[in-house]
Order: structure tokens, then C-alpha cells, then sequence
């Protein structure tokens, strides 16, 4: 595994936020999409981002909005 510091903007607040990254190595990678949870300095909630390309998933398309704490 490898850190890789991200900045991703947070769908909640709009804010800026620098984040680090496990990124599996070469020999861990695989076709199939890998996502790590990243907690967020701007609203205290966690988000899902894509291990390889640091893209965020957005909200509505992980479920209600109630599954959010």
C-alpha cells in the first residue's frame, strides 16, 4: 500500500479538504473498483472516494439521505 495525500471538495459544505489516500501497489490492483473512507474535516462526516482516482462518489448515489449520520 501507498499514502497519497488528495484534496477533494466536500459535497456538504463546499470546502476544501486535504485527505490521504491508501493506494494498493501494482500487484493489488484488480479491474474491479476499490473505495476508501475518508473522514472530512469540513462537515465531520465520512465520504467514499475511489482508491485509484481520488474521485469522490456523490451522495444521491449512495441511497437516502438518511443512511448519513
Amino acid at each position: 500500500m501507498m499514502d497519497c495525500p488528495i484534496t477533494f471538495r466536500c459535497p456538504h459544505t463546499g470546502a476544501e479538504v486535504d485527505a490521504v489516500l491508501r493506494q494498493p501497489t501494482d500487484a493489488c490492483r484488480c479491474e474491479t473498483a476499490t473505495y476508501a473512507t475518508v473522514p472530512c474535516a469540513a462537515c465531520t462526516r465520512f465520504h467514499f472516494i475511489h482508491a485509484l482516482t481520488g474521485a469522490l462518489i456523490p451522495p444521491t448515489l449512495l441511497g437516502p439521505a438518511s443512511w448519513t449520520p
